[in-house]
């Protein structure tokens, strides 16, 4: 029989126990005030890739299924590197992916949160992470979402507090952690949709043909 244990939301002095011995990896911490309460602040990185006009009338993953890459017509963002102190602006309803500082490590038995900070939220910069939550055995640089709902530019500036962590311990260990399409390094370089790789399309592209 399985021992099933209460899950209970980390507290400051527990995530840094965990990071302290390994368990957790959030590196480079710049700042010991990145974490407090029940979250870890997270940085801006200073690469951005911003959502551009597709060249396509749409994008049909299907046309990617059983290919290695994007080829010509296929790409849709822009990449944007700036330099640390310098400024990057997000114009209403621009859309940009951006890589975030840290590098994160979880256990298979500790689940994360993402949230962006209310500060952006209220300068109308939504923050969000794909998925909203990042899987035990995940392992790599997060990559969040920023889109400008606003009236306003708003400047961004890599280092720069975005987003905040919550961890969660499971009740187990997960049996499947994470081995999805975007914890690699290779992700950090190519944020764009993997979508065609999900085994579902290929089962839908037999079916097709």
């Amino acid at each position: 029989m399985i021992h099933v244990e209460a899950s209970a939301t980390l507290s400051d002095s527990i995530i840094l126990q965990k990071m302290l011995s390994g368990d957790v990896i959030i590196h480079p911490i710049l700042d010991n005030k990145q974490i407090s309460g029940a979250k870890v602040d997270l940085r801006l990185d200073n690469v951005f890739y911003l959502i551009g006009r597709f060249k396509k009338p749409y994008y049909d993953p299907m046309e990617l299924v059983n290919k290695k890459g994007a080829g010509p017509g296929t790409r849709y963002v822009e990449k944007r590197r700036v330099q640390y102190g310098e400024k990057f602006v997000l114009h209403p309803n621009d859309y940009a992916l951006a890589p975030l500082f840290e590098f994160v490590k979880l256990p298979k038995n500790i689940l994360g949160r993402l949230d962006g900070r209310s500060s952006l939220g209220r300068l109308g910069i939504v923050v969000h992470s794909t998925a909203g939550s990042v899987d035990p055995g995940f392992e790599g640089h997060l990559v969040i979402e920023l889109m400008n709902t606003g009236l306003l530019p708003v400047a961004l500036y890599p280092l720069m507090r975005v987003a905040t962590l919550i961890l969660t311990t499971l009740s187990t260990d997960a049996e499947r952690p994470y081995t999805g399409k975007y914890g690699d390094i290779e992700a950090y370089e190519d944020v764009e949709s993997k979508f065609h790789r999900d085994e579902d399309l290929s089962v839908i592209s037999q079916m097709l043909t």
